[in-house]
């Protein structure tokens, strides 16, 4: 009894098996017909097929159910396909992009490479396959999750203020950078170590760079470390960081205007200061390239001093590290050192800061009281004007390339699904985001876009 039961289950299994695949050859013979209708009816008169027909190069041949297949030289076709030659498939018909489809999936979303195999695998030949599985893998969606390349727009243009010559530190661009482990004071047990950071200070004109040594990261630290930069400085009119928790904090402490902040306030520091603070989009860490290059170099001239130090790392010894820093950093060349022997200086910050060059340029003439009065601004004023002038044909001509982003893409819009990229997991459980608002620049594109995701089950902007 249980045996006759299992047959008639395989009987209806069997039959079930081919309906389909009797139903299969007659929506492929149906499209075949559709597509290469005259063709068909030559091969039936055991002609070839019309001249300049996309089936020319295929010797196509009928097999004995009247379908299509590709012929050639060797007839027995792919022995992994059957005995025969592969099936025929029109490239415009729906049959083939849910072919495609299918064996995509099959394959786990991977590239055209290895969906086309796995078609011509099944025993297909779909005419203009790659173009075709290029143009869906294209549209779907997992596969644009799995492997999509980062969206990025042309480079924008280098904001007015970094192309004018102005007074060092007037617009300046600040970011932090450490810790490092200190030795704070001895105890009967032995030393008692505490952590300090960097807040770097960067003219975004003259490239120069002031750095202030803090021993917390908090608003009212790096408010303490602002009063001292100012006070050696001068005025700032304005600052631009990243949205740092402590920047953040220290503008409503300091009554800073801070614009694209959430709510912007005006008070009474500004009033006095006339200083603005902007802050660069969340997650946009090459908005402040300028100053994110300049602590790399900080951090490998930092390793090498105390790498060659013998001496414990106290605040004071961290401190002068730091100034030391400071020093190299600003004497760095701008521009490419030239071999023309008419200019031995070298075009650096320091040039600026200082009034100073290593160049000597000989013993000064006899000079009294009257002459010190007469052309001692002069001599300021010259070396001020040589730096501005080569400033401008060394320095600022090099910033007219784009090195990269050189082409312009589709802007974000409104309404727009995204990806979100989060380093911290892998790239499937990145959110997925709706576009609120777009904030186009002064040459049309949009750089920086306002979105709406759920994280923890709440909706947030």
């Amino acid at each position: 009894m249980r045996s006759a039961i299992r047959q008639k289950i395989n009987l209806e299994k069997l039959s079930q098996t081919k309906l389909y695949q009797s139903m299969e050859k007659i929506v492929i013979k149906s499209v075949q017909f559709e597509a290469y209708g005259q063709d068909i009816e030559r091969l039936k008169e055991h002609k070839p097929v019309t001249k300049g027909s996309p089936l020319q190069k295929l010797d196509p041949y009928l097999d004995n159910e009247g379908l299509l297949r590709v012929g050639g030289r060797i007839l027995t076709g792919d022995v992994l396909a059957g005995s025969n030659g592969p099936i025929i498939v029109p490239k415009k018909s729906h049959v083939a992009r849910l072919l495609i489809k299918h064996h995509h999936q099959k394959c786990k979303h991977q590239g055209r490479h290895l969906t086309e195999g796995a078609v011509r695998s099944a025993g297909y030949w779909v005419m203009g396959a790659k173009r075709l599985i290029s143009s869906l893998l294209n549209s779907c969606v997992i596969c644009r999750k799995l492997r999509r390349k980062l969206e990025t727009q042309k480079m924008g243009n280098i904001p007015d203020f970094r192309c004018k010559p102005s007074p060092p530190f007037t617009y300046v661009g600040v970011d932090t950078f450490g810790p490092w482990e200190v030795t704070a004071r001895k105890t009967r047990g032995g030393v008692a170590n505490a952590k300090r950071w960097a807040i770097l200070f960067t003219c975004l004109t003259s490239r120069a760079v002031h750095i202030e040594l803090v021993d917390e990261m908090t608003s009212s630290a790096f408010i303490n470390s602002l009063r001292r930069f100012v006070a050696m400085r001068g005025k700032v009119t304005e600052f631009y960081s990243d949205r740092g928790t402590n920047f953040v904090g220290s503008t409503d402490a300091l009554n800073i205007n801070a614009i694209n902040i959430e709510s912007p306030t005006l008070k009474k520091y500004m009033v006095e200061n006339g200083s603005t603070w902007i802050f660069n989009p969340p997650h946009a860490s090459h908005m402040g390239g300028i100053w994110e290059r300049i602590i790399g170099t900080a951090r490998r001239i930092l390793n090498a001093i105390i790498m060659e130090s013998k001496k414990p790392l106290t605040h004071d010894v961290l401190n002068t590290f730091m100034y030391e820093v400071c020093a190299i950093i600003n004497s760095r060349p701008l521009a490419n050192v030239s071999v023309d022997p008419t200019q031995p200086s070298v075009l650096s910050p320091s040039v600026l800061l200082t009034q100073k060059t290593e160049v000597d340029y000989g013993p000064f003439q006899a000079v009294d009281v009257k002459d010190m009065y007469r052309s001692s601004w002069k001599h300021t004023q010259l070396l001020a004007n040589q730096f501005w002038k080569r400033w401008q044909q060394e320095y600022l001509y090099s910033l007219q390339t784009r090195r990269k982003w050189t082409y312009s893409k589709e802007d974000i819009n409104v309404d727009d699904v995204v990806l979100l990229k989060d380093s911290d997991t892998v790239r499937y459980e990145w959110p997925m985001a709706v576009v609120q608002r777009t904030f186009p620049s002064k040459d049309g594109h949009v750089r920086k876009v306002e979105l709406r995701t759920v994280r923890n089950g709440t909706c947030i902007t």
